[in-house]
């Protein structure tokens, strides 16, 4: 099996930004316009609340089709180590990782910390 290299994965990375936004940006208009559940005052529930929505965007991806909407565009899958489909725990680990700052600016040292931290690539 051969790996992405780092521009195929940055392409990933921009499409599946571009995805989140998507889905944050109808979060916030359901919350706020349908169901009127966003304070006028900034809560900072809603940043917690950002980062379930970009755990939740990447791990339920990852965990029911093996791909975010980024790898569907470039048909890149992701494995563990050994070559097999992530387990949850690996998927979860990987996910919550990408909520570290700098993730995405650690794949220019190496294989970025969502990776090595969950034993995936």
């Amino acid at each position: 099996m051969i790996l992405a290299d780092k521009g195929t994965r940055f392409i990933n990375f921009i499409f599946d930004k571009i995805g989140f936004i998507i889905l944050l940006v109808l979060n916030a208009f359901l919350l706020d316009s349908v169901f009127h559940l966003i304070p006028e005052d900034g809560s900072p529930l809603l940043g917690i609340y950002s980062f379930v929505l970009y755990f939740s965007y990447h791990f339920l991806f990852e965990y029911f089709f093996g791909k975010t909407p980024g790898k569907f565009i470039t048909n890149t899958i992701i494995i563990n180590n050994d070559g097999n489909k992530p387990t949850a725990k690996e998927l979860a680990i990987r996910s919550l990782a990408r909520i570290i700052p700098f993730d995405t600016l650690s794949f220019i040292f190496g294989d970025g910390w969502h990776d090595s931290l969950s034993q995936t690539n």
